[in-house]
């Protein structure tokens, strides 16, 4: 596989990028997996946000595979990148064809590990096999439906009535 996606929640791209490699534009440090409220957060950063998922897919065409690390602990992913990889579970996926693999070293300091791989085939599967053992998101209740504005980043109470106008004005409704 060439791509991997998951891991939230992080600033940066979709795909996640090397930590460690040759790329120019490959991160200097791993992914943290560690809940933090951080404001005013860098951007195209590895750094931790509000919630860490230990949850990594991968996909190409036939193929799909995921993992979920259960571990409590702090973690660090680091990614990286090689032309060829002639051993593990790539190899097989790949029917032995050269190709761009993506290596994941996965770094937790304390407690248990489970570890849990998805081998799809499609990211259909995965998701409905994540659900089977993670459980199936439910509907909110019905007064949670709606659109929340977040309460930070108002300068002043102009600012705040500004936001609101804007509200009525595209039609947006919001609790």
């Amino acid at each position: 596989f060439s791509h991997v996606y998951g891991i939230p929640e992080h600033a940066s791209t979709l795909s996640l990028k090397e930590t460690r490699g040759g790329s120019e534009s490959a991160y200097t440090e791993p992914y943290r997996l560690y809940n933090l409220d951080v404001f005013e957060y860098e951007l195209d950063n590895p750094m931790s946000l509000y919630g860490s998922i230990p949850f990594m897919m991968a996909h190409r065409k036939g193929a799909s595979a995921a993992i979920l690390w259960l571990n409590s602990a702090e973690t660090w992913i680091d990614i990286t990148k090689s032309k060829e990889d002639k051993h593990g579970l790539s190899s097989f996926l790949n029917f032995g064809k050269s190709t761009i693999t993506t290596n994941t070293h996965w770094i937790s300091e304390s407690g248990i590990i489970d570890i849990f791989i998805f081998l799809g085939p499609t990211t259909s599967d995965i998701h409905y096999q994540y659900g089977l053992l993670t459980g199936f998101t439910t509907m909110p209740q019905y007064f949670a439906i709606a659109y929340h504005q977040c309460r930070w980043n108002y300068l002043n109470q102009d600012d705040v009535f500004e936001v609101d106008e804007g509200f009525d004005k595209y039609d947006i409704p919001y609790d």
